[in-house]
């Protein structure tokens, strides 16, 4: 089980992203069953290398914060807990929010894992295993 934070009324975590050998682990990262696609800060991308080439796409995503333009990435593998999505896709935008996060946890990689959120014990669990912290 891995326990999710309560801040300011949004469900936070913490998850670790691996990128051509590189990884960082990201604090401030909302999981999101509105959005569609997860999402990493521009600014944390970099520092490991991801940045936009000719053949990324680029296309503009919406949500009740606005709109912003991003690219997208195929990483090596994004880890919250002991579970791991491979070769997994991202977006990376600038993340200009009035709240400070870090990344967005989207349905997509939510589906991926099998993710399970338990609002009784703000915990997220995987279906026939848990997170474990």
């Amino acid at each position: 089980m891995k326990k999710l934070i309560f801040d300011e009324g949004l469900l936070l975590t913490d998850m670790e992203l691996t990128y051509k050998g590189k990884s960082i682990h990201l604090q401030r990262v909302l999981v999101d069953t509105g959005s569609a696609t997860t999402i990493i800060c521009s600014d944390y991308a970099e520092e490991i290398g991801i940045v936009a080439e000719e053949n990324d796409p680029i296309y503009r995503i919406c949500g009740v914060g606005g709109s912003e333009l991003v690219f997208s990435k195929t990483i090596d593998g994004i880890k919250i807990g002991n579970m791991t999505a491979k070769s997994f896709p991202i977006e990376v935008g600038a993340m200009d929010y009035d709240y400070q996060l870090d990344g967005i946890i989207g349905l997509n990689l939510l589906k991926e894992l099998k993710a399970m959120i338990n609002m009784g014990d703000l915990s997220l669990k995987i279906e026939n295993s848990t997170l474990s912290s």
